[in-house]
């Protein structure tokens, strides 16, 4: 037992024990108020009455650790063992604090003595191991793992700590058996497992994931699942933990919510939402009546936020009729329709929900139906409907529609107000990337910069390009001009107009912009890679990388030059 253990155990006695034993009761209270050097001469004082005493004996254990005197207990546990020899606490004592003073062979023997009391049994090897994993002792507990097993004759002896020690060597293949088995014996390790793994290099994902679900054991396979999702494949992880669901439905379902919430606490992506999406329709599966309609709710969210729109009205049409005014699916409804580019229909829909929704709910429909009435271009409209959002979520979402409407200064400073961290990352990262242009921009107002921006939204690109060329000139190259031509450049190109595009990006390329100059020059050199015009490509990304040493692209732009010269492949 570690002391945390024995903590446990005293602190579940030391009612009675105070009440029999006052000393030892005025030992412990000593010890709870952390004065522990009074702790420990209260508890020496009655060792020297009671050397065997169990609790006297933990006791100063936990009082003489946190004052860096743990040798001193090697005399109390000697005592305590002299006086009786089958307390096992003393044992304890000593396996942990000879290991504490990197004395193995003496912890090995206080072992020995402790089995020869309890022959057959896992506690005094695991105290052993313990002790040498909470020292990082990996590989005197590796041994002292396949020595226990061996003497008792179960090969699947201490499978907890032989993963530990698996995890910390590295061992990544050994892991997993042990794992699985440690998982097997406490169902509750998968979460230890799961966390044991994570962490995994890349260049062993792939064997790991391999190992488990190779596995005669559908916790492999779960297992597996769990951490594709974790490691940036999550509708391929749903898709390997639904092949090896429990049977029954009640544990079937907890397993779907423990992969949900797994999904919930990483990075939210499209396809994480997706995969979210899918859990909680095989959620529903498993459900009936409002439990399930409100899965198919929850899932239609999902599956909406991470672009699956045939999915998302799928689970909306398979509500039951019965309870199709589900809140969930109320606002699955809604938000599907705002996000088809329906707003009026979403809100007639929305004002006859209200009292079923939630306040926060309303809001954030609120939130989608004004954005969708901004991308239709009704921006007075969207601008009304979040005139009472004093939320960061509101200010975010009206910051955007400011600058669709050209007012930058406004934009500004609703965006700065809305703050980094709403939304998703993706959202946060354009939104910061946004503020950034605008920062840069000198007048309040600009109605080419939010024309081109609304027409952007309605995916008429080459009016974009049109109307940011129109802002750019309105714009000297440092105030935010040469990073609208940036962005017309990058817009060609991404139409296949590479001529247009070069045009664009070598004029963005101004050293009047310091901070735009070094983007264009990569953005340019990687275009003439891809024009197979490998020499220029040369000459631009060198002279980036010297005229703009300082800047965050020169790694990328390296790179990319060593491609240009045939260094690496063309990715």
């Amino acid at each position: 037992m570690t002391p945390v253990g024995a903590i446990g155990l005293l602190l579940l006695a030391a009612a009675p024990l105070t009440a029999q034993q006052p000393a030892l009761g005025r030992a412990f209270e000593l010890e709870r108020q952390g004065s522990f050097t009074a702790a420990a001469q209260a508890y020496e004082a009655f060792l020297a009455s009671h050397p065997a005493d169990p609790a006297a004996l933990l006791g100063l254990e936990r009082a003489l650790v946190p004052l860096g005197r743990s040798a001193e207990l090697i005399t109390a546990a000697r005592a305590a063992t002299a006086a009786d020899s089958t307390v096992t606490a003393a044992y304890g004592v000593l396996v942990r604090t000879w290991v504490g003073q990197g004395q193995l062979d003496s912890a090995r023997a206080a072992t020995a003595r402790w089995v020869r009391l309890t022959p057959g049994a896992e506690p005094p090897y695991r105290e052993l191991v313990g002790a040498e994993l909470a020292r990082g002792e990996w590989a005197g507990a590796a041994t002292d793992i396949a020595a226990a097993r061996q003497r008792l004759r179960q090969p699947d002896a201490l499978a907890p700590e032989a993963a530990q020690v698996a995890v910390a060597q590295r061992d990544w293949s050994g892991a997993v058996p042990e794992w699985l088995t440690a998982i097997r014996q406490l169902p509750g390790l998968r979460f230890g497992a799961l966390a044991a793994f994570a962490p995994a290099p890349p260049a062993a994902r792939a064997a790991i994931l391999g190992a488990l679900t190779r596995a005669a054991s559908p916790e492999g396979r779960r297992l597996a699942g769990m951490l594709q999702a974790r490691w940036g494949d999550p509708v391929g992880g749903f898709r390997m933990l639904v092949t090896a669901l429990p049977s029954e439905n009640v544990q079937a379902v907890e397993r779907l919510n423990q992969f949900v919430e797994e999904l919930e606490t990483g990075t939210v992506t499209p396809a994480a939402r997706r995969a979210t999406g899918m859990a909680l329709e095989a959620t529903a599966v498993r459900l009936t009546g409002a439990a399930a309609a409100r899965a198919r709710g929850l899932a239609a969210q999902a599956y909406a936020d991470g672009g699956d729109r045939e999915a998302a009205q799928r689970m909306v049409a398979s509500t039951a009729a019965g309870v199709r005014d589900a809140p969930d699916a109320v606002v699955a409804q809604i938000g599907l329709l705002a996000d088809d580019g329906k707003p009026d229909e979403a809100a007639r829909r929305l004002a006859g929900a209200r009292g079923s929704l939630t306040a926060d709910e309303a809001l954030a429909l609120t939130r989608r139906i004004a954005w969708a009435w901004a991308r239709l271009g009704q921006l007075a409209r969207a601008e009304q409907a979040l005139s009472a959002d004093s939320t960061v979520e509101g200010l975010a979402v009206s910051g955007r529609i400011a600058i669709l409407q050209g007012h930058v200064k406004d934009a500004v400073d609703r965006l700065r107000a809305a703050g980094p961290y709403t939304g998703t990352r993706e959202e946060a990262a354009g939104r910061a990337s946004l503020l950034a242009l605008l920062q840069r921009i000198e007048p309040d107002t600009l109605p080419a910069l939010g024309a081109a921006m609304l027409k952007l939204e309605q995916a008429d690109t080459a009016g974009a390009v049109g109307d940011y060329l129109r802002a750019a000139t309105q714009l000297t190259s440092a105030k935010g001009g040469a990073e609208l031509r940036l962005v017309a450049g990058r817009l060609e190109l991404a139409r296949g107009r590479t001529a247009e595009a070069e045009r664009l990006l070598r004029a963005a390329d101004d050293v009047a912009a310091p901070a735009t100059a070094p983007a264009a020059e990569l953005e340019l050199g990687r275009l003439l890679i891809a024009l197979s015009r490998r020499d220029e490509a040369v000459a631009t990304l060198e002279h980036m990388i010297v005229t703009y040493a300082t800047s965050a692209l020169v790694p990328q732009a390296r790179r990319a030059l060593d491609e240009a010269r045939g260094a690496i492949p063309k990715t």
